[in-house]
């Protein structure tokens, strides 16, 4: 029976022994951590959700040409993206300037030294006034407006040609031919 309770003393010491050490063991581990972050001045912080891209996050980017126009491309960011801040959106579009950022909406711009796509011809085009693109003669839109409804005047002015500069001056000059 002594050597039962002898085996016995030594299998529960053991035991003891054993888990007093692993809980030590982990004190000591998480105490170095803290000690080695804090002497290499790692700082652990949680952005705010306010200042920071989410996924309905806005990006504009507003490309400024040298002929005084501008054209605007709005998009959603990249997955990758939620959760950064100002410095690092910054940082990731440094070839820009940004002028607003909020959790809603970011805008960019940059000055781009070229004339924009925004320079067109409008004539005729199979019976209907159509949107060509000045420099290239691409046809950019094909307009509900049949040439027939024009005026003898207007229909030889689009026989040559007539020239509108600018998105704005485009969509208000079609809008004057509908009226």
């Amino acid at each position: 029976m002594k050597k039962v309770i002898k085996w016995f003393a030594i299998v529960f010491g053991s035991l003891v022994f054993t888990i007093c050490g692993g809980v030590a063991g982990y004190f000591v581990s998480f105490d170095k951590e803290s000690v080695k972050n804090f002497q290499n001045d790692t700082v652990m912080a949680e952005a705010s959700l306010e200042n920071t891209i989410n996924e309905n996050t806005i990006l504009e980017f507003v490309y400024n040409y040298s002929d005084g126009f501008s054209e605007t491309k709005q998009d959603l960011p990249q997955q990758f993206m939620v959760g950064w801040d100002r410095e690092q959106v910054e940082k990731a579009y440094s070839q820009w300037e940004m002028t607003e950022f909020s959790k809603d909406k970011v805008i960019f711009n940059k000055s781009v030294d070229s004339t924009s796509s925004q320079h067109y011809i409008l004539k005729e085009d199979e019976g209907y006034i159509a949107v060509f693109y000045r420099d290239s003669d691409i046809l950019k839109e094909v307009t509900s407006t049949p040439i027939s409804s024009l005026s003898v005047e207007d229909r030889k002015l689009f026989e040559k040609g007539v020239s509108v500069d600018g998105d704005v001056n485009l969509i208000k000059y079609l809008e004057s031919l509908e009226s």
